[in-house]
């Protein structure tokens, strides 16, 4: 059911005279920020979009990293006004369509399996969520790196030459995402590249496939 959604919206969203395609959209592009009025949902065609919250005592969090067929920008789903609750920012090079809540509210009504496709794609969004506080409060932080990288291998294509993936993140955003200072997640990705798991360069993170990394799955550090 979880799958039904992308497909219901993509036979919908062409029919649609007020869904405006966005293509092409390239890194740190902004598409609303946290606080910006609600007016729009967004579906992820390709590319990936990353999802952050900011608190200004606390820092940055990014909450999610989005891949192909995700939606986001879903706060518009409540009745009146409401404000977006993260920024939503390209993270590699995406084409997106934007909905407005006008639009949604038509095909809504016209196509009620809509309604039901939504509910179980946001239980299913829920329950990644909620995955996510757990993996926080009882996991170290070179587990919960190892899960998020991943879950980020999922979202993009392997290297032809070394099975490897390709991470368009860099050291910073990936602290923001596992919940750990920039400094810990440094030492960690160090040691995780000596002993191969992962490659290290500029803006980008290379990880191998559980299968090349079995052998140097251990222990890892419990600093936050």
């Amino acid at each position: 059911m979880h799958d039904q959604l992308p497909l219901l919206l993509n036979n919908l969203l062409f029919s649609q005279p007020d869904v405006i395609r966005l293509p092409a959209l390239r890194r740190t592009t902004c598409l609303f920020t946290q606080g910006e009025r609600a007016d729009s949902l967004y579906f992820l065609e390709e590319g990936l979009i990353k999802l952050t919250r900011t608190d200004p005592y606390a820092g940055r969090l990014i909450l999610s990293v989005l891949g192909p067929d995700e939606l986001f920008g879903e706060e518009c789903l409540f009745c009146g006004e409401h404000e977006y609750h993260t920024e939503a920012e390209v993270l590699s090079s995406a084409t997106v369509y934007r909905i407005p809540a006008a639009a949604l509210d038509r095909m809504r009504r016209v196509y009620p399996q809509l309604g039901i496709a939504f509910v179980q794609y946001l239980l299913t969004t829920k329950l990644k969520f909620e995955h996510k506080v757990e993996l926080l409060c009882l996991h170290d932080v070179e587990t919960r790196i190892m899960h998020h990288l991943d879950e980020l291998a999922k979202l993009v294509k392997p290297n032809v030459e070394d099975e490897g993936h390709a991470l368009p993140i860099t050291q910073l955003e990936l602290a923001d995402l596992v919940g750990a200072t920039r400094e810990t997640t440094s030492t960690t990705l160090n040691h995780l590249e000596r002993k191969g798991l992962v490659k290290l360069s500029r803006r980008l993170l290379t990880v191998f496939p559980k299968h090349a990394r079995a052998a140097g799955a251990g222990g890892g550090s419990d600093d936050v």
